[in-house]
């Protein structure tokens, strides 16, 4: 069966993976939760985030662990970039150096083709959702907050896939992590207006006596379908990183961790 499923590895390690990717397509989506590491206080447990405040041997223990986990013998180094809240795209082809996990590019999407290469974005609230082109075999990390959703920084990713990796839009599958959504992310009248006036009045934010909420999944959704993407190969995990303490929560807990959404063509 297509879509996210939550999955238990031993203890109170917990992910949500795509078993129909990784059995029928040899690609492996993961989002994880923020349980199941080594870090403490503010950053505990599985902070996988080198730009925190975290000790750094934790958070490279912290990514040895996920790979472990996903059985990912053999590959020493998950790929991760500096994010920015932009929508500018690295694409890690044959010819990009990698010396390091901590790639010091600005950036808020990694795409690659290339096999064994697991890529990573990290949020805290924000969106994070894993794109694949199952048969041409192309991964694709996206990391978009409200900056990122505004700039349309998911349909540059479907964009970049189509035309570079000549992805037809029918074959790709896309998966949504755990992010803070339309019942816990209240904004001003400000930015309901920015968003209006780039996506027109529609029924992305929701106005009652508690404030006005905004429904960050439903507009990447809509842009996702507006580039092609069928509506029956986008699949959501459904959490809210506000609402469920088992997540790292900026807006709950200004110093945090943050958890990641991880993709690999095996």
């Amino acid at each position: 069966m297509k879509g996210i499923e939550k999955k238990l590895v031993k203890n109170d390690f917990i992910m949500y993976t795509s078993p129909y990717l990784e059995k029928s397509y040899g690609m492996i989506f993961c989002f994880t939760s923020r349980h199941g590491g080594c870090s403490e206080g503010k950053f505990k447990s599985l902070n996988l985030d080198y730009y925190t405040d975290d000790s750094r041997k934790n958070v490279k223990k912290n990514r040895d662990l996920l790979l472990e986990k996903l059985n990912l013998k053999g590959i020493k180094k998950i790929y991760s970039v500096r994010q920015v809240h932009g929508n500018n795209i690295l694409d890690i082809s044959n010819n990009f150096v990698l010396d390091s996990d901590e790639i010091h590019q600005e950036a808020d999407c990694l795409i690659t083709d290339l096999r064994r290469i697991p890529i990573m974005v990290l949020g805290a609230d924000c969106n994070l959702i894993l794109l694949a082109d199952k048969e041409k075999k192309v991964i694709a990390a996206v990391h978009a907050g409200w900056k990122g959703t505004l700039s349309k920084i998911i349909s540059r990713a479907v964009s970049h896939m189509v035309n570079k990796y000549k992805s037809k839009t029918e074959d790709i599958f896309v998966a949504f992590g755990p992010s803070i959504r339309k019942c816990c992310y209240e904004v001003d009248g400000f930015m309901v207006k920015k968003f209006i006036k780039k996506f027109g009045d529609r029924d992305f934010y929701i106005s009652g006596h508690d404030g006005l909420f905004l429904d960050l999944v439903g507009i990447n959704n809509m842009l996702l379908e507006s580039s092609g993407i069928r509506k029956e190969n986008i699949f959501d995990c459904g959490e809210c990183t506000y609402c469920n303490d088992s997540f790292f929560s900026y807006r709950r807990n200004k110093i945090t961790g943050r958890q990641a959404a991880l993709a690999v063509i095996l």
